[in-house]
């Protein structure tokens, strides 16, 4: 029976800067936050776990975990290095290493457009003005429609 790994957020964060490095990529807060959760979305989707131990969360410019906004908000707008080495189970890595390899080229506002679309679990949850938790079921099933429609180009 394979171990079942859930991680802290901010980990996931780390590993996303490690993997952008060693692709060449570079990535702000903001980048962090839609690829935290993107990540999440595609190991609830694959493996049926969790990625991350927190919730994620609708705010104004997409999905959110807030932990990861605190760790790296001081960055502002400016790229971050990776200054922590995280090493994750092999089905979690390869998520990162593929999310990054397919979005990690995408701008920030690119990324807060993805996950704004009609029908996202950010936009189902959204109601204009708090800050409300996004279920992982809602967000399973986006990523399950994703995956079962062929276009991960889009994740």
């Amino acid at each position: 029976m394979k171990a079942y790994h859930t991680y802290n957020a901010v980990d996931v964060a780390f590993c996303l800067l490690k993997h952008a490095a060693t692709q060449g990529k570079r990535f702000t807060n903001l980048h962090l936050q839609k690829l935290t959760y993107v990540c999440h979305g595609w190991s609830l989707a694959l493996y049926k776990r969790p990625l991350i131990i927190e919730d994620v969360y609708a705010w104004q410019y997409g999905p959110v975990v807030p932990s990861v906004y605190f760790q790296f908000k001081q960055f502002g707008a400016s790229e971050i290095s990776p200054t922590k080495q995280v090493e994750l189970d092999g089905e979690s890595e390869a998520i990162i290493r593929d999310v990054v390899s397919v979005l990690g080229d995408y701008s920030g506002p690119q990324l807060v457009e993805l996950t704004h679309r009609a029908g996202s679990p950010w936009a189902k949850v959204w109601d204009g003005g708090s800050n409300r938790l996004i279920p992982d079921s809602v967000i399973e099933q986006h990523y399950l429609q994703i995956k079962h429609s062929g276009h991960t180009s889009s994740l």
